[in-house]
């Protein structure tokens, strides 16, 4: 039921959707931008609203009340990086996307912003698995609502294993930002060697004027200072997100929420192997040989869908998971590398569709038959493709997580 609201000035709530607020006296700002109500149907978005005036508010849904709403320093922040590319740094839940959003609100006084959003596990602008990018000139409740203007798929929601194309999608954004500043946002992979790597090269590749780093406490992000080239001007907070870290459930529902989204409206497609380029995948860079069938199946004990062979490898389709230490040993017999993977790792695969090089659209993968070429996808993406990327995640139609396709597998 609805709830009538006082919120004195200077304090805010914190409204997780779905959910509704109007204002009814005084003047309150949601994330940094002045409005008078917002209604949220889609699950899994936060709306930080402060008080600029003592004010009253008409509440529908959940809420938190938030003594002091905005750190000190959020204010400082839109005079600091006017005008810059800035990257930000922290651990998850650490207030990365909050300050963005905030600051993002604040600088559009001053100029357009571009947003480019490659945290591909807690996307807040664009799909789930997915680098976006949107250049913005008006204020804005969430970033979640808008539609990108650029998308490269990765298609997993961790950055491991999946260095080049994170780096790679990250630099294309750049390229399509117009922006009179330019914020990117990152996944919360901060520590150990490989995460130091990735860090390292983004930033190298992205070519920010200042990092900020995002501290959950003091010094816990002192080895990533350390890593930020020389001449890029590092600014180090504390965390904003106080104890307000969001369940593992939560996160979840955040996801699932933009998979439904993103398949609102969605009908299954036939796309046929030949009129399209197959990305993150092995399958179809081979020659057919049905004649090898009976052989890996009696090798592996398992029925054979499909069986290419490339001058590197042999790549196989089983009816179900075979025994990984079988297919070591055909490896060595055959002196090449055998990749066979279960056709169940291809259902409710999370799929992005592609046209030129850039991601117009995702979906899941429905069924695929190589044999006779075609994939069926669930797809709310009608128009014209040239290019199917297969991804690591599996979703059902609800948009829950199912599974996921290991990198071992073709």
């Amino acid at each position: 039921m609805p709830e009538e609201v006082d919120i004195p000035e200077g304090e805010g709530l914190l409204i997780r959707s779905p959910a509704s607020f109007t204002l009814i006296a005084g003047r309150v700002e949601v994330w940094g931008a002045e409005v008078d109500g917002a209604t949220i149907p889609l699950e899994g978005i936060e709306l930080l609203i402060t008080a600029s005036s003592d004010s009253r508010v008409r509440v529908n849904g959940s809420y938190l009340r938030l003594r002091v709403p905005i750190p000190k320093w959020w204010k400082d922040l839109p005079d600091l990086l006017s005008g810059k590319r800035v990257l930000f740094l922290g651990r998850v839940d650490s207030g990365k996307s909050s300050t963005m959003l905030y600051t993002l609100n604040k600088l559009l006084r001053s100029g357009k912003v571009s947003l480019i959003d490659s945290d591909v596990g807690q996307s807040d602008l664009g799909p789930p698995g997915v680098i976006s990018s949107k250049d913005i000139a008006e204020p804005v409740v969430h970033t979640k609502l808008l539609e990108p203007d650029f998308m490269h798929f990765v298609g997993d929601k961790t950055p491991s294993g999946h260095f080049l194309p994170m780096i790679r999608g990250v630099v294309r954004a750049l390229d399509e930002s117009r922006g009179d500043t330019v914020l990117i946002n990152t996944t919360g992979f901060v520590d150990g060697g490989a995460a130091r790597a990735l860090k390292r090269s983004k930033m190298e590749f992205a070519d920010p004027d200042v990092v900020i780093l995002l501290e959950k406490e003091e010094g816990d992000l002192s080895h990533m200072a350390k890593i930020v080239p020389k001449g890029v001007k590092v600014l180090r907070y504390r965390s904003p997100a106080g104890n307000r870290t969001k369940s593992r459930d939560y996160r979840m529902i955040a996801r699932r929420a933009l998979i439904r989204r993103y398949l609102s409206g969605a009908s299954t497609r036939r796309i046929h192997t030949g009129d399209v380029e197959l990305v993150n995948t092995f399958l179809m860079t081979g020659v057919r040989k049905d004649e090898y069938v009976p052989f890996l199946e009696h090798v592996l004990e398992t029925r054979i869908h499909w069986l290419e062979e490339s001058p590197d490898m042999l790549v196989a389709l089983a009816a179900w998971d075979v025994d990984r230490r079988k297919v070591a040993a055909l490896s060595n017999l055959l002196n090449k590398e055998v990749r066979v993977g279960p056709v169940s790792a291809y259902r409710g695969l999370y799929v992005g569709l592609t046209r030129d090089g850039r991601c117009v659209g995702v979906g899941l993968m429905e069924a695929m038959n190589l044999r006779e070429g075609w994939v069926d996808v669930l797809s709310g993406y009608e128009g014209m493709v040239d290019g199917l990327a297969l991804g690591y995640i599996r979703f059902n139609a609800e948009g829950d997580e199912i599974g996921s396709r290991g990198m071992n597998i073709p």
